[in-house]
């Protein structure tokens, strides 16, 4: 019998907001040629995370450390704060879920840009709080004045904010954040997700010293270090905070040899030039790609971009046209960020994948669209 739920989860519709692509490849019956949709790393381990990887399977019958001290001594050093400024847990998702376990009541008010990532929404409704959702800005930024005027107006608890942001790319520089964050009211607490950081400009970024009282710091090991499939996040705020969450949080969610291969590649440095080189090789030629298709490619400070189809009906022509060519992009299901289809940074021979899928789903558009102008929507032929 289920009547003792909750009444927050007993109403709830639906289920995890994103379908991954092995759930994907399950349902088609075939595996993708080009896997451009989930944003990870594409371009492969860092060799120091193989050596450790191997060092630590000796004692992979052994607990992990539910401190992650060492893990969080490294990552504090490197921001020049003490360890009790961070916090790890399984990926950005669980350090979300606990910052929302933590300070929100059922009724609470969220606020976050409405279309941008779907974890915190998904969240936000489970936990029976109120989501406030302000539009993104014509130029496809968050809008931070519409953002800091809705929080003020609801006494949001907590608003969300992606910088660089998923899934525009878009980047707001240290002064555009800091003047925000002054905009906020002093008991709103800002959720910094800096997932995509160390593809942005670091003169750029904010300082590793800018620590304020309503102030998170959201950081991942899934994208530029390469281990999505390892679930490590960690944050960086204040100590109290820190120090509220450790009472609540999954001590052993984080696996012994998840800790160990993030504490390598958290200090290979080499690596992670590669691949943000890498990745900014990789955005350039998407821009490319779709200037020669007579299409925008959003600026990107992340390791995707978004291109726009001018609306919502082409870029959905446009995603089938991918998926039947066993291309994997995800396009937003928000209007309007639907008329974008986000690409993940790829390799060279992903990349030709999708340019010769994508110059063919642009040419049956501009047919179809001919041959249907009179008769009804178009199809996929």
């Amino acid at each position: 019998m289920l009547n003792r739920l909750a009444q927050s989860v007993a109403t709830l519709q639906g289920g995890s907001p994103f379908l991954g692509g092995k759930a994907l490849e399950r349902r088609r019956g075939r595996p993708f040629r080009a896997r451009l949709g989930a944003n990870e790393c594409l371009f492969g381990v860092s060799s120091a995370v193989r050596r450790a990887w191997q060092q630590a399977l000796d004692e992979v019958g052994h607990y992990n450390d539910p401190t992650h001290h060492e893990l969080r001594a490294h990552i504090a050093a490197s921001w020049g704060v003490g360890m009790e400024h961070v916090a790890v847990a399984e990926g950005i998702d669980s350090l979300l879920a606990l910052l929302i376990h933590a300070f929100v009541e059922p009724g609470d008010a969220l606020v976050s840009s409405r279309g941008a990532y779907p974890t915190f929404d998904y969240l936000c409704v489970g936990h029976g709080a109120r989501l406030l959702q302000q539009p993104y800005a014509p130029d496809w930024t968050n809008d931070l004045g519409g953002l800091a005027r809705l929080a003020q107006a609801e006494r949001a608890k907590l608003l969300f904010l992606a910088n660089p942001d998923n899934p525009t790319g878009s980047f707001a520089d240290a002064p555009t954040l800091q003047a925000f964050l002054a905009a906020l009211p002093a008991d709103c607490l800002l959720l910094l997700d800096e997932a995509y950081a160390e593809f942005a400009p670091a003169a750029q970024c904010l300082a590793s010293s800018v620590l304020a009282p309503n102030l998170v710091r959201l950081r991942t090991f899934s994208k530029a270090y390469g281990l999505a499939g390892a679930r490590v996040g960690y944050l960086v705020g204040p100590a109290e905070l820190v120090e509220r969450l450790d009472r609540i949080r999954l001590h052993f969610g984080v696996a012994k040899m998840s800790q160990e291969i993030a504490l390598a590649a958290h200090g290979d440095s080499g690596f992670l030039e590669q691949v943000v080189a890498a990745t900014h090789e990789a955005n350039r030629h998407y821009a490319e790609l779709a200037r020669g298709c007579g299409l925008a490619a959003l600026p990107s400070h992340a390791n995707f971009v978004s291109i726009d189809f001018g609306h919502a009906r082409r870029a959905a022509f446009v995603e089938r046209w991918l998926e039947q060519r066993d291309v994997f992009v995800r396009r937003p299901p928000i209007a309007p960020l639907d008329r974008l289809i986000r690409v993940t940074a790829g390799p060279p021979a992903m990349r030709e994948v999708f340019a010769s899928a994508l110059a063919e789903a642009v040419e049956a558009w501009d047919e179809e669209a001919v041959r249907s102008a009179e008769s009804g929507p178009c199809h996929v032929p």
